[in-house]
């Protein structure tokens, strides 16, 4: 089981390469990918989003790439000798204009003149860039996925302990559900006897307090309850995305403990149920967070 937060980080470093690539993961809905690097190696984008899709199926991935260079293969100068001779003429013109002037016209300051010499990136072999890239990337995502994994554990951890807690409170319902209609008799028998109602058929009071205790059964709704919990365990255990199933497996269980509260009139099952409630809602936040 992994969390859905998490952080990775990879490094290549070489005379002339350094790479740093970090990678920093939150819960999503679905992979949503912000990705962050030099203009130069845009046509990289893709090909980082399916290496890392390859380990990582859910959350917001924001990606950081940064690199430095070095070496003057990395650059390259263009003399524009067109744009030279222009100012060169100009120079000479305005040198005629004011004779009175006395300057040179010099090589230097032609060269100093707006993109009369121009620095720009050498053209580079991107396939052959991206070996570096790559195995960059596999080391930002395997520390990621073991940040995730890591904290995916401490969860796990924390749902079972939960979840045995909700347990507890199931059994603790389960021994007192047969108070339900003993209660309802008990109430019944108290009314009866408070308005000093004449002669009541004791068989039709039997069928009304058997007719309550059929509506408010709720062995049906433990059965489901139990086989929830246990799902719930198990599930936890797959190796595989799971935040989704565990998601819907806490609606299916809040709804099973929303009808044994509706058919409660045991003030012990109500507080049971309240305990039930309060720990689902713990896993309910943290679940949001799992892959």
């Amino acid at each position: 089981m992994k969390s859905m937060t998490g952080f990775g980080r990879g490094e290549y470093r070489s005379e002339n390469l350094v790479i740093d690539v970090e990678i920093k993961t939150i819960n999503h809905r679905y992979r949503d990918f912000n990705i962050r690097l030099p203009r130069r190696y845009s046509a990289f984008e893709e090909k980082i989003r399916n290496l890392i899709s390859e380990k990582v199926n859910r959350g917001r991935i924001d990606v950081f790439i940064k690199t430095e260079k070095f070496g003057s293969e990395d650059v390259s100068l263009h003399y524009d000798k067109e744009l030279a001779g222009e100012y060169y003429q100009i120079l000479n013109q305005i040198k005629n204009d004011f004779p009175g002037v006395n300057d040179d016209i010099s090589i230097i300051n032609i060269a100093r003149y707006p993109d009369v010499i121009k620095a720009e990136e050498a053209e580079i072999d991107l396939e052959e860039q991206w070996k570096y890239f790559e195995s960059t990337i596999k080391e930002a995502v395997d520390t990621l996925v073991e940040s995730r994994s890591a904290e995916g554990e401490a969860l796990k951890k924390d749902f079972v302990k939960r979840i045995n807690i909700i347990d507890e409170q199931k059994e603790t319902i389960s021994k007192l559900a047969h108070e339900i209609p003993e209660n309802y008799a008990k109430e019944l028998n108290d009314h009866i006897e408070k308005y000093k109602i004449g002669v009541i058929d004791s068989d039709r009071i039997a069928t009304e307090i058997a007719l309550y205790a059929e509506r408010v059964n709720i062995t049906e709704e433990l059965v489901r309850l139990s086989n929830h919990l246990k799902s719930f365990l198990s599930i936890i255990e797959k190796k595989e995305p799971i935040g989704r199933k565990l998601d819907f497996l806490l609606q299916e269980i809040n709804r099973e403990a929303n009808t044994i509260a509706s058919k409660s009139n045991s003030f012990e099952i109500s507080t049971a149920v309240v305990e039930i409630k309060s720990e689902l809602e713990k896993i309910r936040e943290q679940v949001q967070n799992i892959e």
